[in-house]
């Protein structure tokens, strides 16, 4: 019986970056008052008003939609007894921003309209062809791999051979990039990052 060839099995790790080019607020408007009904009107007169400014940078109404809708009640805890005091609602928006450089004056329409009753969540950046940036970062990864393969195989004096397995991490994805700031504050948008992480088994002949 022959003895089994000899395998080489690495890891390689690739990245690629790429200038954002659209972006996503997630905004939620919330209002606290006596009874569900007032803290509902409320939240949703923040909501039109939101709407309504971002309408006017080029905002179309698809590209504005609810994410989401809550009510829960307020309580005011004393001595171990809790006492129901008001209701909050709250009415989670997602805008979409196509231009990047409308980014910021979007977001500070947005905030302003809808005062106090703002809370932004962040700024998500993203990039349309996100598969081309997907393919750069798996380029990297491979050439990773077969750079340590090859260093691993030489050390050994062996050379690659045919390639017996390769598995990429089902869970490597595009990595959009969240911004948060203060509706004052300049918005810079930066690049989004696509990360890729393969394992590939040769044999060393």
């Amino acid at each position: 019986m022959t003895d089994a060839r000899p395998t080489v099995t690495v890891v390689g790790l690739g990245r690629a970056n790429s200038p954002a080019d659209s972006a996503t607020i997630r905004l939620r408007c919330q209002a606290e008052r006596p009874t569900v009904a007032d803290a509902v009107a409320d939240a949703n007169a923040a909501v039109r008003l939101v709407r309504a400014a971002v309408a006017e940078h080029g905002i179309e109404a698809d590209r504005s939609t609810t994410s989401g809708v809550e009510i829960r009640a307020v309580e005011r805890h004393d001595k171990g007894v809790s006492t129901t005091v008001g209701y909050a609602a709250e009415h989670r928006l997602i805008i979409e921003v196509a231009h990047l450089h409308r980014l910021g004056e979007v977001l500070t329409a947005a905030i302003a309209a809808a005062g106090d009753a703002a809370r932004l969540d962040g700024v998500v950046l993203a990039v349309a062809d996100g598969a081309e940036l997907s393919d750069r970062a798996r380029d990297h990864a491979w050439a990773d791999a077969v750079r340590s393969a090859t260093q691993l195989a030489e050390h050994a004096g062996l050379r690659l051979g045919s390639v017996l397995r390769i598995d990429e991490t089902p869970d490597c994805e595009i990595g959009t990039r969240q911004l948060r700031a203060a509706a004052a504050m300049p918005v810079e948008p930066g690049g989004v990052e696509a990360s890729v992480r393969i394992t590939v088994a040769w044999e060393l002949v």
